[in-house]
């Protein structure tokens, strides 16, 4: 009972990441910042309780198993190491730059001209960071990534029927209790594009922003190019088609080139016989996504039938798309230096730049602060961090602090590919697709800061890096 109510919970916790639901401390409408305001999101008391769930069950695998050569026999998937949440052998370096970058990150509080948002912005990187922890150490390996797996189906179907009708309505739909974000043409602030005069909205779902369900629904397409495979229901290529229609309606220029490259490789990959080779002709297949090596004959041609699908499949709804929504598409697909998101980006960049060579930085969540004070004479919603989490990390934790970072990403990902991907011996199947959403990832914090501020894409990026470290 105490398992299925801790499974429960943590599909819960998965589902409900693009679920923007929060109280905000202090609100006050008509001063309201977003990067300067305390708020608690009902995803930070799930997560809560998944880290009690987690002390428990390691302190009772403790005392029910104190020989840590033999499996507890109420969790065979895990075994007690004394030092397993904090040192382990093929990633210690990346953990220890990690650590010390929070640390390094506290030191900014301060110098901040904003200390309460300092503070606060500090405890979500601890977040964060505990978080990257707890599926690197125990998330992976309690369970099922199966099971994971169809949970981001299921939520990015949800978010994508919810995506579907906003813009068929091009407007909110009124789902306050799930926090979505209030849509209209004549509201000004929102994501939109102009098309001869006439003001097209870019669908949300219930995320705050429409390039945060592009990513969410980018891991979730990927997650179904690695299922796809092996499914055979016809609803779950339904899924995808309704997923991936919705995903072009983000018109996020950034995640639907990413997208689009990775799929190319993706398939090149795949079909220049990548995926690791069995060392026994006798190995077996398995339906999972998980099996070692080239499959034998009939899994082989399965595989073989499916991914074509899905590769007509997915240039069908493409060309489809194109066709319908030909000038929206060439719209987004030109960008101008005169357009207004382009200048701001440039605008942030070059504070940021600007904001001098500081050892320990701004202070977390103080660059908006720190912006506001360079009276370039804005309105309010137009100071926003700089559009680039390596940017922002930079200008608030300072030379020290995104050396470390830097150094902890490379190390991470080093690590990944000898383990992973030496000599291209892949072992599993999604580590192809994994490896490519992971990349992108990264590549779009070139362009963003949503995976470093904003709760939805915190959670992603930290439940991204946890599974770069603990994927086997």
């Amino acid at each position: 009972m105490f398992n299925k109510l801790e499974n429960w919970v943590f599909y819960i916790f998965i589902f409900s990441i693009p679920i923007s639901s929060r109280h905000i401390f202090w609100f006050e409408p008509f001063n309201f910042i977003e990067w300067t305001s305390i708020y608690i999101y009902a995803t930070d008391i799930i997560f809560i309780m998944l880290v009690v769930f987690w002390a428990f069950n390691s302190r009772r695998i403790m005392v029910l198993n104190p020989d840590p050569g033999n499996q507890s026999r109420r969790f065979p998937q895990l075994r007690w190491d004394p030092f397993r949440y904090w040192v382990k052998d093929h990633n210690l370096s990346a953990d220890t730059f990690l650590i010390i970058f929070v640390i390094v990150a506290g030191f900014s509080i301060w110098g901040a001209l904003d200390v309460q948002t300092a503070v606060f912005q500090w405890f979500k990187l601890v977040e964060g960071v505990v978080l990257y922890f707890y599926v690197k150490n125990y998330a992976l390996k309690r369970f099922e990534l199966r099971h994971v797996f169809e949970v981001v189906i299921i939520s990015a179907t949800f978010q994508s029927i919810i995506a579907i009708a906003q813009f068929m309505t091009q407007g909110s739909l009124g789902l306050k209790y799930l926090s979505e974000s209030p849509l209209a043409p004549a509201f000004s602030g929102i994501a939109a594009f102009l098309v001869d005069g006439t003001k097209i909205i870019r669908v949300y779902g219930t995320t705050p922003h429409s390039n945060v369900l592009a990513l969410f629904l980018f891991i979730a397409i990927f997650i179904f190019y690695d299922s796809l495979i092996y499914h055979k229901k016809w609803w779950w290529h339904v899924f995808y088609v309704v997923i991936l229609w919705a995903f072009f309606l983000t018109f996020s220029r950034v995640i639907v080139g990413l997208w689009g490259v990775s799929f190319i490789l993706m398939f090149f990959l795949v079909t220049h016989n990548l995926s690791p080779r069995p060392r026994k002709p006798s190995a077996s297949w398995r339906t999972d996504g998980s099996s070692l090596g080239p499959l034998p004959l009939l899994g082989k041609r399965i595989w073989a039938t499916n991914s074509h699908k899905i590769f007509l499949t997915t240039i069908c709804i493409a060309v489809t798309f194109i066709v319908v929504y030909w000038p929206y598409v060439i719209n987004r697909s030109v960008i101008s230096s005169d357009d207004e998101a382009v200048q701001l980006r440039i605008l942030y960049n070059q504070e940021s730049l600007a904001s001098g060579q500081n050892l320990f930085g701004l202070g977390m969540g103080n660059f908006v602060p720190w912006l506001m004070t360079q009276d370039l004479h804005l309105s309010r919603e137009i100071y926003q961090p700089v559009h680039n989490i390596y940017l922002l990390i930079y200008s608030e934790t300072g030379i020290v602090g995104i050396a470390l970072f830097l150094l902890f990403l490379a190390f991470l990902l080093y690590d990944f590919y000898h383990r992973l991907f030496a000599g291209w011996r892949i072992k599993k199947l999604y580590h192809i697709p994994f490896a490519l959403v992971i990349v992108s990832i990264l590549i779009f914090g070139l362009f963003d800061h949503y995976l470093w501020t904003i709760q939805s894409g915190r959670l992603i990026f930290f439940i991204a890096l946890g599974f770069l470290a603990g994927a086997e």
